[in-house]
């Protein structure tokens, strides 16, 4: 049996591409945004629709990072072609650092997911 052999884009700073497909980018979640989780978290847990503590007994905590949503419409320029993107507790590897005019956010992606040519 042959080998499976992932290709990535060759990509390089200031560099245009497009997603393909519909795919998820990320970025670290500000202390605001932590903050706002946690003022709607106990918001609920008093109104009884969430609990304080997950099924460890431990308390809930917020997110590390935050999910934006992209599309095969949107054009995003590269800002770093290859970076080690820290995702939760840990790094993802084979990753990319591009700017989104359409949110003015700068995301990290996967460069598997994403193309040069339109």
């Amino acid at each position: 049996m042959g080998k499976i052999l992932k290709v990535l884009p060759s990509l390089k700073k200031g560099q245009l591409v497009r997603p393909m497909g519909r795919v998820n980018a990320w970025r670290r979640a500000t202390g605001e945004e932590t903050q706002r989780w946690y003022a709607l978290h106990a918001a609920d847990v008093k109104a009884g629709r969430a609990f304080p503590f997950n099924s460890a007994g431990e308390s809930v905590l917020a997110p590390q990072d935050s999910v934006f949503d992209l599309d095969e419409t949107m054009t995003l320029t590269v800002v770093r072609a290859r970076v080690a993107a820290p995702s939760g507790y840990t790094k993802l590897k084979e990753c990319c650092q591009v700017f989104c005019p359409d949110n003015g956010q700068t995301l990290y992606v996967r460069r598997i997911w994403l193309k040069t040519e339109w």
